[in-house]
């Protein structure tokens, strides 16, 4: 437990003190927009000598919670915090004694002598006690800074024809929006739909008026990678990689793929050629299958095949192709 001067605009509070008097005009405060409250004075409270007065508060979040006074002169006060089975927090000087001559803790202003204490806390259920010496009115406020406004992702990129949803954390959402429905749109809790290849902007606005920003790519459904090269393998052996795939009007999965002959001799024949396709899940979306096909590839060439699996042999008939995974098998002849 400690006493600090916080960052907390003080003034909203303080104005509802009148200067040498004992007793304070009542008002409405406002809310600090940086601030969480979990308890504000509405008006002037009274503390009666020896007996304590708790404040039970949630506290939503792991981090600091202010706890704020103004009396209108310092007094002998002890300040105590209480946990949900409403025992005192075990921390060192709980409950804390302050003297009403400790000028290291009473902070005087033109308004009043203002007492402010703050602790680290996790996630619960709390009160906070006060206890005063003598009979003596006050307002308190307990608070925790609130966290900016952010939106889940302000870069996004997502595949025609599907969908991704963004969200806003610290901050309510009023209405969603996109600055190109053509490219994508979003619905009213932030699920967007990739309509055609291009780039939109996802704005959330928020009930005070922010507004966050997410900068979306669409891109068409279609597998692309890196060709494979001679350099790529080493001498002695082959390789076969997919370096393209997309469906075509009927819906079938066409895959086009690299084969690179690294051996001495020239491949005549390509036997029991697999392809398995995997979504970004790890399921089966397909698999082509060859036991046997005559070629003519060169020592230290490339030759590019394409494949194709029906749409009828496909175990998912719509998958994001940009996250699918392409594993191919197969064995080398060679005669001489």
């Amino acid at each position: 437990m400690k006493t600090k001067t916080t960052k907390r605009a003080w003034s909203l509070l303080l104005a509802l003190a009148l200067v040498v008097t004992t007793v304070f005009s009542g008002a409405t405060t406002a809310k600090a927009a940086e601030y969480k409250d979990y308890y504000v004075s509405q008006s002037a409270e009274t503390l009666v000598a020896g007996v304590e007065q708790k404040y039970p508060f949630t506290h939503e979040k792991t981090g600091d919670v202010y706890i704020d006074m103004i009396f209108a002169a310092p007094v002998d006060i002890a300040l105590s915090l209480y946990n949900s089975e409403g025992n005192l927090v075990d921390a060192t000087n709980n409950p804390m004694n302050i003297a009403a001559t400790d000028m290291t803790v009473w902070q005087e202003t033109a308004e009043g002598w203002v007492l402010q204490d703050t602790w680290t806390l996790t996630a619960g259920d709390y009160a906070y006690g006060v206890t005063s010496a003598t009979d003596v009115q006050y307002m308190l406020i307990i608070s925790a800074p609130l966290e900016a406004a952010k939106i889940s992702q302000d870069k996004a990129t997502i595949t025609k024809g599907f969908t991704k949803k963004l969200s806003v954390e610290n901050g309510e959402v009023e209405k969603w929006s996109t600055s190109k429905k053509s490219v994508a749109t979003v619905d009213s809790k932030g699920k967007v739909t990739a309509k055609k290849a291009g780039k939109a902007v996802i704005t959330a606005t928020l009930t005070d008026g922010t507004k966050l920003k997410c900068s979306v790519t669409v891109k068409e459904n279609k597998y692309t990678a890196t060709k494979l090269t001679t350099g790529d393998v080493s001498y002695g052996n082959t390789a076969m990689s997919v370096y393209n795939a997309s469906f075509d009007k009927s819906g079938n999965l066409v895959i086009k793929a690299r084969y690179v002959n690294k051996m001495a001799y020239k491949v005549s024949e390509l036997r029991d050629i697999k392809v398995t396709v995997t979504d970004a899940n790890g399921k089966k979306v397909g698999t082509y299958k060859l036991s046997k096909k005559k070629v003519s590839v060169p020592s230290g060439s490339t030759k590019d095949f394409t494949f194709t699996i029906k749409k009828a042999n496909l175990k998912k008939k719509t998958v994001d192709l940009r996250n699918c995974e392409f594993e191919t098998e197969g064995t080398s002849m060679y005669y001489y």
